[in-house]
Order: structure tokens, then C-alpha cells, then sequence
């Protein structure tokens, strides 16, 4: 930037994109000017991930993923992934396709043409071993599961958190999911695929009893593997059973890319050693905290994400995978975790971010178009060991909260509204959905407080509430699981 001309080289078109993203943002400071200087830069990780979850509860619209599309690009990501189970248009989910929603074909291959002018891939990431609840709970594939018999006995929000595992021995198995591949396939052009087979939990617990389980994961992952292989795709799956059975991942085929996963605010460093030690291509993937919680959890993702961004560049990891879950539900909005996804975006891109009060401040600016929000999200983390949503999901919680505490969460939570509603926001629906998030937790606070036998109770009308959740959810997404959130509430009235 000189006197006279702002001027852009880079050796790729890629390059000039990122390039115009610096530009954009330097702009969103002063409009009119810009300070004399000289920027030279480059990534220091080639793959800066961001990983949605669109099965559970909540399903975006195109027009909200490709708006989520125009977010990474601006923060220079490269690579996206939607969390798939039943909510594509499979043959075999038909059964629960207008139940709980699900994404077109066209929707897919719209949103990857899409992603192609950010130079963003759009990743295929479909549940393909565990994570199949709604699937084997089907009479028609019930007999394919390893509990064939299992009948559910909570809310079936954390029922399909817990049961879900296919049975690998049957051939009939194996052709089920290469159906699903099948289909996906048709809709996909990335060279990747992300086969998942994570959180097998049932596995030798009932049709396979007594079997080695480390051996029945591998060999059926081994098959998946080899069939992707065969239609040209470079496998990546998560990490955390083949960090349970070390002795077999020489097993599996070459090429292969492990999303080595861990959420805790301080993660044990050895998990991301043990994978780099065995020579195997790994992506580290943090989280947004923002799982069964109406706002991401600002203290525990700061560490979580530093740390294993920290850990990425120590090991020469491909890159960062940052994961937005939405387990239970899927409740929060996605404004209220893009802070995570920026951080997450700024460390894969240079090791030097450190995230304190100073970048918490221009990221605010950036996403919310004021220095203050995200300041507010962090304090409102002071709240989420009392705002407990399994609790209010089916009544059942191991956390004991006492009245004082649920005062001072209270408190807590209208301080930050007062606060949020004196903001100007660059989106006047962003700070509707800040808003609601808050009251949101005002009402869950309520809620946990008469489960727990106490007369807590806050100033938020729930009926009214409710009515501009539903409002703020329609806006960027489909009905899906709405109507069941909805009936999880009112339950309590």
C-alpha cells in the first residue's frame, strides 16, 4: 500500500483471493483509508477446516451454508465439512425424511459449485459404522445392529448419542454402506472423503460378544477404506478407536487422514504425539464448545483450540479441523459460534495468534461490527455449569446447583442482556439471535431451578421466548427438529 495504489501479487489465483480478504479487512477498520505498508504472507498450515454439524436438530438452509461459505472465505479457509447421517437424501432414510428433515442432492451440488468460487472443498463426512441410531431403528434395518434388541429408554436426542453401531460381520451391512457412499458420491467432487466410523460404542457388546473388538473395527474399516480407494478418494476418518487399538493401525491401507479429536480447555498433549510418532497424515480438530448450550463456550474453546492448534504446528500436522457440534438438539445458533471458528481459522493460518483480550476485540469487530460481543460471550461461560439443558431434555443431571448460584447465574445472564442490547451490531438479526441466546439461558436457568425443587425464576416470558426462537430459527433454517425442541420446553410449563 503506497501513496498512489494498493497492489496485489501472488503466484495463484488463491493467493490474490486471500490477498483481497487482508484488503476487505484492513477496509472494515476505515473505510476511506489505509495505512502505508507492506504485507507479505502465507499460511502456516495448507488445511484450515471448519466442521458443521447439520444432522442433529438443526438444518441450515443453501442459502445459510453458502452464507457460512462467504465467512470461511473471508477468514482464508480452505476446506468445509457438513456432519451427515440421516439427513441427506438417502433411499434407506426415507422412512424420516419429512420427520426430521434432510438436504437435497441439487442443495449438495449447488452448495460445492458454490464453495468452488471461495476456493473452499466441500468434504463429504457421512456417518458410516456408528451413528446410524435412526437407520437400526428402523424395523426394516433393525436386524443389522449390533444390539438388535436394544430398546431406548431416554429422550431420543441422547439415545442416538449412545446407541448407533452397525453390525460388521453381516455382508448385508457392508452393502448398506456402500449405498450411502454410493449416493453421496453422486453429488461430490472433492478427492476426499471423511468415512467418520467414530464412537462405536456398542461394538462386541451384543450380536458380537466376546469378540476382539479391535479386530472387527479394523476389518470393516479396512473394507470401507478399500472401496473409496477404489473410486479414486483419499480416506480421512477420526481418530479416537484407532487411538484405542494402536496395535492394528499399521493394518490399515496407506494414505489415509486421521482427524485426531479432543474438546478439553487443556488437552493431553500424547494423543497428537502417538499419531505423528506412527508416521500417519494427521488433522487436529478443536472445538467451538457450543454443544447443548444456546452460546459457544468462549473460556473452554480458547484453550482447547490454542492448545491443539499448538500442538498442529509442534507434530507438522496438514492442518486444523475445527468442529461445531450440536448435540442435543443443536440449540445455539450459528452466529453464536463463529468466534471459535474464526480463532480456529487465524491459528492454522499463523502460529503467532494468541487469543487475549486484544484479539478478542478485533475479532468482534470483524464478525459483529463491535469490540464487545465476544467479550460478553466469554463472560456468559461463567453460567453454562448451571444452565444444564440435559436436564431439561428428560430431567436427568448429575450436576447439583445450589439457589445462590442460580441467583447469581441469573444476574449474571441480565447484566449481559443490558449489555448486548446497548450494542450496535452490523446485523440487526445477529443481535436478535445474541439476545435471544441470553434469554434463552434465563429460561433454562428457570427450567433446571423447578426440576431441582427450587422457586428460582427469571424475568423472561418463556411462551414469548419461544415464539422468537422459532421466529430467528426459520429464518436460517429448515423446520427439521424444531417442533421437537419446541415440545421439550413447553413440557416444563
Amino acid at each position: 500500500v503506497t501513496p498512489e495504489e494498493i497492489k496485489i501479487c501472488s503466484d495463484s489465483a488463491q493467493g490474490a483471493f486471500y490477498a483481497l480478504q487482508t484488503l476487505k479487512q484492513l477496509l472494515s477498520e476505515n473505510a476511506e483509508k489505509v495505512r502505508c505498508q507492506q504485507i507479505t504472507d502465507a499460511p502456516d498450515m495448507k488445511y484450515r477446516g471448519f466442521y458443521q454439524d447439520v444432522t442433529r436438530g438443526k438444518i441450515p438452509t443453501l442459502e445459510t451454508l453458502k452464507s457460512l461459505a462467504d465467512t470461511m472465505a473471508f477468514y482464508k479457509m480452505n476446506s468445509l465439512q457438513l456432519y451427515v447421517e440421516h439427513v441427506f437424501e438417502f433411499r434407506e432414510y426415507e422412512f424420516c425424511r419429512e420427520q426430521l428433515g434432510y438436504l437435497t442432492k441439487e442443495e449438495i451440488r449447488e452448495l460445492d459449485r458454490y464453495c468452488k468460487t471461495k476456493f473452499i472443498d466441500l468434504v463429504p463426512s457421512v456417518s458410516l459404522f456408528g451413528h446410524l441410531y435412526h437407520l437400526l431403528s428402523n424395523e426394516k434395518y433393525r436386524h443389522l445392529s449390533e444390539l438388535p434388541d436394544y430398546q431406548p429408554t431416554r429422550h431420543y436426542w441422547l439415545e442416538r448419542m449412545q446407541h448407533h453401531t452397525i453390525n460388521p460381520t453381516l455382508e448385508e451391512s457392508f452393502s448398506v454402506i456402500k449405498s450411502l457412499i454410493d449416493q453421496y458420491l453422486e453429488v461430490s467432487t472433492s478427492e476426499y472423503f471423511n468415512i467418520c466410523c467414530d464412537e462405536t460404542f456398542d461394538l462386541g457388546t451384543g450380536a458380537n460378544a466376546g469378540k476382539d473388538k479391535g479386530k472387527l473395527y479394523f476389518d470393516f474399516v479396512k473394507k470401507i477404506i478399500t472401496y473409496l480407494h477404489e473410486k479414486g478418494k483419499t480416506v480421512m476418518m477420526w481418530g479416537d478407536i484407532i487411538l484405542q487399538h494402536p496395535e492394528y493401525i499399521d493394518q490399515l491401507p496407506e494414505g489415509v487422514i486421521f482427524l485426531n479429536w479432543g474438546y478439553d480447555q487443556n488437552p493431553d498433549e500424547e494423543q497428537y504425539k502417538k499419531v505423528a510418532e506412527s508416521g500417519r497424515e494427521q488433522i487436529l480438530c478443536p472445538g467451538t464448545s457450543s454443544w447443548n448450550a444456546f452460546t459457544e463456550h468462549v473460556d473452554v474453546e480458547e484453550g482447547n483450540i490454542s492448545a491443539l492448534a499448538a500442538y498442529g504446528h509442534k507434530y507438522h500436522a496438514a492442518g486444523i479441523l475445527n468442529t461445531n457440534w450440536g448435540d442435543w438438539g443443536n440449540i445455539a445458533s450459528l452466529s453464536m459460534a463463529m468466534y471459535g471458528m474464526v480463532l480456529g481459522a487465524a491459528l492454522a493460518w499463523s502460529k503467532e495468534t494468541t487469543a487475549d483480550s486484544a484479539f478478542r476485540a478485533e475479532a468482534s469487530q470483524l464478525l459483529f461490527g463491535n469490540r464487545d460481543t465476544v467479550a460478553i460471550l466469554k463472560e456468559l461461560s461463567a453460567i453454562r455449569y448451571a444452565a444444564d439443558w440435559e436436564k431439561v431434555v428428560d430431567g436427568h443431571s448429575d450436576r447439583i446447583v445450589s439457589a445462590e448460584d442460580y441467583e447469581k447465574a441469573f444476574t449474571l445472564c441480565r447484566d449481559c442482556l443490558e449489555k448486548v442490547k446497548e450494542l450496535s451490531f452490523r446485523e440487526e438479526l445477529v443481535k436478535r439471535e445474541a439476545i435471544s441466546a441470553i434469554e434463552g439461558y434465563e429460561m433454562m436457568l428457570s427450567l433446571c431451578a423447578k426440576a431441582n425443587g427450587l422457586t428460582v425464576s427469571g424475568k423472561t416470558s418463556i411462551p414469548a421466548w419461544l415464539e422468537e426462537y422459532k421466529t430467528l430459527w426459520l429464518i436460517r433454517n429448515k423446520p427439521s427438529e424444531l417442533d421437537e425442541l419446541i415440545r421439550v420446553i413447553e413440557k416444563w410449563l
